[in-house]
């Protein structure tokens, strides 16, 4: 029987704006009851983020762990970290990176060792799919509970196991539409009459960047009057932009880089683009639909996402051109943007009840394997 304020630690990779599992993470801090439950964060890496401050605020900590190459230094501060703190329940959102820290929360006896899937492949490089593949048993091993963002993303990681769907949520002032907004904005990066496509995430294999701007370069060929804009950062910020440099688009996109003002853009965009190659349930699409977007987005994208009319899904079989024909048809749609906030209020991705489905599931796992 738990008595005391419900401990937790959420493992994360980092806390990088504009990054999905960030949103994931800071979206739940947010709107859970600080008084019923505490969450404090381990990170890999330290990133420059606004985060920071805001959990320190809330009377959280944030713990950086050594990188997982020193292998000895890295677990001896995952033990420490929970010898100290006397956590009721471990929260992984890293997957191979975590099995340090789930094997110190298997030899601490932490009660609750939740295992959460984001995604529904374990990497778009081959090698490293293989290799998360092989330790995944490992990882499922240390974990006794399993949870999962949307139904697909769980099939892929648990099979026939069973998990509980945690949705990525949004709040509903995040993404509001007001036109004030979108008319400074589009000023301000002085792109008035033009349509603006954007997309929100990682510069990564994962999300088909090259692809895109293939996409991009289609557009560009059929005179359209636009730009492209990608909000976020990654692993491939100078190929990305060498590309754009060896095939003179540098007129129509711009990177912005991690931005922690993604909701003035979503309301300064016309379209949303997520050309993925795969995606657990992508949270910038359920806030771009909350933005009253239309999107456009590749097959292999779970159709959970969709609680709209706004998504159009498109195979990524076909040509580059035919998506820019996507692009441009939906475009010309005729929507009443701010109209889709309702939408969102009574979607499962609606935060304060999102929260208070995950609280009750805390309570419920401490109460059965405390």
């Amino acid at each position: 029987m738990i008595d005391h304020k419900i401990k937790v630690l959420f493992l994360v990779g980092n806390l990088r704006p504009a990054n999905g599992v960030t949103s994931f993470a800071m979206t739940y801090f947010r709107n859970i009851n600080h008084d019923k439950i505490e969450i404090d964060f381990a990170l890999l890496n330290d990133v420059k983020t606004p985060y920071y401050k805001e959990i320190l605020d809330a009377g959280s900590r944030i713990f950086i762990l050594p990188p997982i190459k020193q292998i000895n230094k890295h677990l001896k501060k995952c033990m420490q970290i929970l010898k100290e703190n006397n956590y009721d329940i471990v929260h992984d959102n890293l997957l191979i990176s975590s099995i340090p820290m789930m094997l110190a929360a298997y030899k601490e006896k932490v009660p609750v060792r939740i295992l959460q899937s984001h995604n529904t492949e374990l990497s778009s490089v081959k090698w490293k799919e293989k290799r998360n593949r092989m330790l995944l048993p490992l990882l499922k091993g240390l974990s006794n509970v399993y949870f999962a963002c949307g139904t697909d993303a769980g099939k892929s990681m648990f099979y026939d196991s069973y998990f509980k769907v945690v949705p990525n949520a949004i709040p509903f002032v995040e993404s509001y539409f007001n036109t004030s907004i979108r008319k400074k904005v589009r000023e301000k990066y002085n792109c008035q009459n033009k349509m603006i496509i954007g997309t929100v995430g990682r510069l990564s294999l994962q999300k088909n960047p090259f692809f895109a701007l293939k996409v991009i370069n289609s557009l560009v060929k059929k005179k359209i009057d636009f730009q492209y804009w990608w909000i976020g950062s990654g692993e491939l910020d100078k190929q990305v932009q060498k590309y754009i440099d060896d095939n003179c688009l540098n007129d129509y996109v711009k990177l912005f880089g991690s931005c922690d003002d993604v909701s003035s853009l979503y309301q300064a965009m016309d379209i949303f683009f997520l050309p993925s190659l795969f995606e657990g349930l992508p949270i910038t699409a359920i806030e771009a639909q909350a933005a009253g977007l239309p999107c456009v987005i590749s097959d292999s994208v779970t159709k959970e996402l969709a609680y709209t009319d706004l998504v159009q899904f498109v195979s990524l079989n076909v040509s580059a051109d035919a998506w820019s024909n996507e692009l441009i048809k939906q475009s010309k749609r005729k929507i009443n943007r701010a109209e889709y906030l309702d939408d969102l209020k009574r979607s499962p991705f609606y935060s304060p009840n999102a929260s208070v489905l995950l609280s009750n599931y805390y309570s419920e796992l401490t109460k059965r394997l405390s």
